[in-house]
């Protein structure tokens, strides 16, 4: 059924391209198909191949498809968000596009990013600065316990103050920061000094906070799609877990 999915899906008609209640429900429990732990690799490759190859020479469809794939793959509020199906889905793309296409290079970003800092590799490293003006990397932050909560935010980011407000009150984590059971580096993404030195007194005591004067976002070392972006790895800096909710951390945690 998956391999022959989409076969009697007419990608050159706008009007059915259009009509959500087709494609967009199509897709989705194309994709919940895709990702019900039972499809092996093999097949989902197969599948997102003839998937592609549907809509690749249709401008319209190619244009509709590719932004459904971004808001329900890369999306992190969305229910069916998966780094892992969409990359496969990014590489299968880039293998049936032109090389002379315009979009190559944008996709091939996109697959790079998904690539990095994930879940068993080393975290990519950086430089930040403390706000007595000192800098180090995060290579050499020491970390107590084995286990560093990395955060990337912005506090003028209504839903980064909505997190460190969480966090903040989290009698929990502030008891086990203070007994070294874990360390926390929260690191300032955008490029307002005044604004990060005016937020600082509300961060958390214990705290390491740094700003990387944007070297994260214009090199595009981590993804930052969704603020705050947070990272657990450990002492050697491993992700544990990427771009994870607040509890899913703690919940990894346990403290």
């Amino acid at each position: 059924m998956l391999i022959h999915y989409w076969e009697q899906f007419d990608f050159a008609d706008t009007t059915l391209v259009n009509n959500r209640d087709v494609t967009e429900q199509g897709f989705v429990n194309f994709i919940a198909l895709l990702l019900d732990g039972t499809t092996p690799e093999e097949l989902t490759r197969e599948s997102l191949e003839n998937w592609c190859a549907g809509f690749v020479g249709k401008d319209h469809a190619r244009k509709v498809l590719t932004q459904t794939a971004d808001d329900y793959l890369f999306n992190p509020n969305s229910p069916f968000y998966n780094e892992g199906l969409y990359g496969m889905y990014l590489e299968v793309l880039l293998g049936k596009l032109p090389q002379t296409d315009a979009m190559r290079s944008a996709y091939r970003f996109k697959l790079e990013l998904v690539r990095r800092n994930n879940v068993g590799d080393k975290a990519t490293d950086f430089t930040y600065y403390q706000p007595d003006g000192t800098h180090r990397t995060l290579a050499t932050t020491p970390v107590k316990n084995d286990r560093l909560l990395l955060m990337f935010y912005d506090p003028e980011c209504e839903s980064c103050h909505e997190v460190l407000l969480q966090m903040a009150a989290d009698t929990a984590l502030a008891e086990a920061v203070r007994a070294g059971k874990l360390s926390v580096l929260a690191v300032y993404t955008e490029g307002n000094k005044e604004t990060w030195l005016k937020a600082l007194p509300d961060m958390p005591e214990g705290w390491t906070v740094g700003t990387d004067r944007e070297a994260v976002k214009t090199g595009a070392l981590y993804d930052l799609k969704a603020m705050p972006s947070l990272y657990l790895l450990d002492g050697s800096k491993t992700v544990l877990l990427k771009d994870a909710a607040y509890e899913k951390i703690r919940t990894t945690l346990a403290f």
